[in-house]
């Protein structure tokens, strides 16, 4: 699949950070591959162990979960991977899809509040939410992703102005 952040930068303009969402975005396809994995196991199993009169129909039942279980696998690394974000030095990317693909991007400047939301369960598992509010309050949250606190870190640590450009706005409000 084509990098679509790596595609969209800017001439001059890098990627600080690149991040993605948690494992447990996909934890339902996660656990019915398990439960099928398992299922197709046993099937196999019993189909030599326990009852070898039904050995056909258990064994093509037991192969039918295996190969559902891998689906159910593939569904889920895909899911996870239609989203993908990047904090550059001068913008927030993230794109979702992966066949119609929506891009979101939020110029640092622009960017006022950087929040950060973690659920006790959350904080057991690495994840969270981080929402950036803009000027004008608009707002845009990322949910599920690994390592919250180090990617508002990051985004807070690249919204501060740099010295010159504080230096222009000082010029500005002493002419008027």
């Amino acid at each position: 699949m084509a990098n679509y952040i790596k595609q969209s930068l800017e001439e001059g303009e890098t990627i600080i950070f690149k991040g993605r969402l948690h494992w447990s975005y996909i934890f339902r396809y996660l656990l019915f591959t398990f439960l099928f994995f398992a299922g197709g196991l046993t099937a196999i199993w019993l189909a030599y162990y326990k009852y070898p009169e039904q050995k056909d129909a258990l064994f093509y039942m037991g192969i039918a979960m295996l190969v559902l279980a891998f689906i159910i696998w593939i569904i889920g690394r895909i899911v996870r991977t239609r989203s993908e974000f990047a904090v550059t030095d001068t913008r927030f990317v993230q794109k979702d899809g992966i066949f119609n693909i929506k891009m979101t991007e939020i110029p640092l400047a622009r960017i006022e509040t950087v929040n950060f939301y973690q659920s006790l369960w959350q904080r057991f598992l690495g994840t969270g939410c981080v929402e950036m509010v803009g000027s004008g309050g608009t707002s845009h949250q990322v949910h599920c992703i690994e390592e919250p606190m180090k990617v508002r870190k990051i985004i807070c640590a690249s919204i501060k102005k740099p010295v010159p450009e504080m230096k222009k706005e000082q010029a500005e409000v002493e002419q008027l």
